[in-house]
């Protein structure tokens, strides 16, 4: 028996109001505390492709249930570089205990049985197609090499108190700018995002089997995808993304060109952000005010499972004065019509020419709460340091399937829905 969920879209330009009955904590705009011990299972050093990277906190002891104790003092060690592309889908990066995006690494397969570039489906996981590696997200390692063993105590049991239950299925309120910016030692913090009206909405639901997290975009000009172009010098690298074959169209499991996070072939922009569509997470259930997982505390960039609508490319260009981000022409205007399987796109949105839903299907832990941030850039990068928007939302995990995809055990199932398979439990 599936459990109901309360979920609502929420239209970003009214970020203001809650969802009714939330209950879940609301994100202040005062600058979170630092990463909290056992939330990051491994190193990150799989995002940044060089050898020697150094893997972050190791596995840890965490809460054991929603209303459990705190999370055990995490370890450190060293990890080496992991895949140089895919960053958080072929990367080996690792999220909180008991998070997955289908596809990625160590994660459920895809639809399918797809996953990330340079992985390989077996008996339901993707794993290394080189190595044949399978392991755990939350076993600590980084990369090709492994990261710190982990040395923290446990986490509480249910009665030790600590974290507050929160209601599953539940969305809080929508912060448009993630209560960014502001001045603090790191100086990623108070770096200003000039575009988040482009994320006209935020859907999450489901959470165990399966989660997804729906991005409704909407903009004057087409939505960037990723970088498929690098010109250093004289010097030209090319990078999939995968191609607009239609307008509009889908493609699960997209290319995103250069996931690299360091060095000149790097896919960010001026100000060192993901041009692709980038979801961070931060689990929040033993600290409201978390913040370990977002983009400006170092969070891993993890990639979407599909796209629906238009998009299009973009080229980087390096010199000595620094980077450049020149995007393609744009295709088509689609408006709302995002092609078929795309989810329904929330009634009242601003519809100003070139539409997309940009959805990654996670796993997560029933009744956990989680802090989601979500960036992505439009297409015309016009403004210094690129225009890019961000947005964060507070969820409450579920025991279920997200909305509109209902349980299953097989594809017969899911005929009700076109194109969908059964992935992990659910049609999608």
């Amino acid at each position: 028996m599936r459990i109901d969920r309360r979920v609502c879209a929420v239209v970003l330009v009214l970020a203001s109001g809650a969802c009714s009955g939330s209950g879940s904590s609301t994100q202040s705009g005062a600058p979170g505390g630092g990463a909290t011990g056992g939330t990051s299972g491994g190193a990150a050093g799989g995002s940044s492709g060089t050898v020697g990277a150094s893997g972050t906190s190791g596995a840890a002891g965490s809460s054991t249930a929603a209303t459990g104790g705190t999370s055990g003092a995490s370890g450190s060690g060293a990890g080496s570089g992991g895949t140089a592309n895919a960053a958080g889908m072929a990367g080996n990066s690792t999220g909180p205990v008991g998070f997955c995006v289908l596809g990625a690494f160590s994660c459920p397969c895809d639809s399918g049985n797809a996953c990330g570039a340079g992985l390989v489906c077996t008996n339901g996981t993707c794993c290394d197609a080189a190595s044949g590696a399978c392991s755990s997200p939350s076993s600590g390692t980084g990369g090709a090499g492994t990261g710190g063993s982990g040395s923290g105590a446990g986490g509480g049991s249910a009665a030790s108190g600590g974290a507050t239950a929160c209601t599953p299925g539940v969305t809080g309120p929508v912060i448009t700018d993630c209560g960014y910016p502001f001045a603090s030692s790191n100086p990623l913090t108070n770096l200003t995002f000039s575009e988040n009206e482009v994320l006209r909405a935020i859907s999450p639901s489901g959470g165990a089997p399966l989660a997804s997290v729906r991005l409704f975009f909407n903009d004057e000009h087409a939505l960037t995808l990723g970088v498929h172009r690098v010109v250093v010098g004289s010097a030209t690298t090319d990078y999939p993304v995968s191609p607009l074959v239609a307008v509009p169209s889908a493609q699960r499991l997209p290319q995103t060109g250069t996931n690299l996070l360091t060095g000149d072939q790097s896919g960010l922009d001026p100000s060192g952000r993901p041009m692709w569509p980038a979801l961070f997470v931060t689990d929040t259930t033993a600290d409201p005010n978390a913040r370990s997982g977002d983009w400006q505390e170092g969070g891993t960039p993890w990639n979407p499972n599909v796209v629906f609508g238009t998009w299009k490319g973009a080229v980087r260009t390096v010199a000595a004065a620094g980077a450049t981000i020149t995007p393609d022409a744009d295709p088509a205007k689609n408006n709302w019509n995002l092609t078929t399987g795309a989810d329904p796109v929330p009634t009242g949105l601003m519809n100003q020419g070139f539409g997309a839903e940009v959805r990654w299907d996670l796993v997560l832990v029933p009744g956990h709460t989680y802090r989601i941030q979500i960036m992505v850039h439009d297409g015309d990068q016009n403004k210094t340091g690129g225009d890019v928007g961000e947005a964060c939302v507070d969820f409450c995990a579920a025991q279920g399937c997200p909305t509109d995809s209902p349980a299953c055990t097989d594809d017969s199932e899911c005929t009700q829905i076109e194109g969908a398979t059964c992935t992990n439990g659910c049609c999608i």
